[in-house]
């Protein structure tokens, strides 16, 4: 199975969230609106937050986010 990045990013000002592939990731590393806060694999990290449960799953989410 092929590594699949996922850059996460949240704006700045309202609290959007976005996760992006490398390629889009490109488009909008380093516009000051859009701070990066976490780099993951993809498969890796769906497979933890939907076999965690409860405060464990909320807990994961928000380490993404931070």
């Amino acid at each position: 199975m092929k590594d699949s990045p996922a850059f996460i990013y949240v704006h700045k000002t309202n609290g959007t969230i976005r996760v992006e592939s490398l390629d889009t990731a490109r488009n909008i590393d380093g516009n000051p609106e859009w701070k990066h806060v976490s780099t993951v694999n993809a498969h890796v990290i769906l497979e933890n937050i939907l076999r965690a449960k409860g405060k464990d799953r909320n807990q994961i989410i928000k380490h993404l986010l931070t």
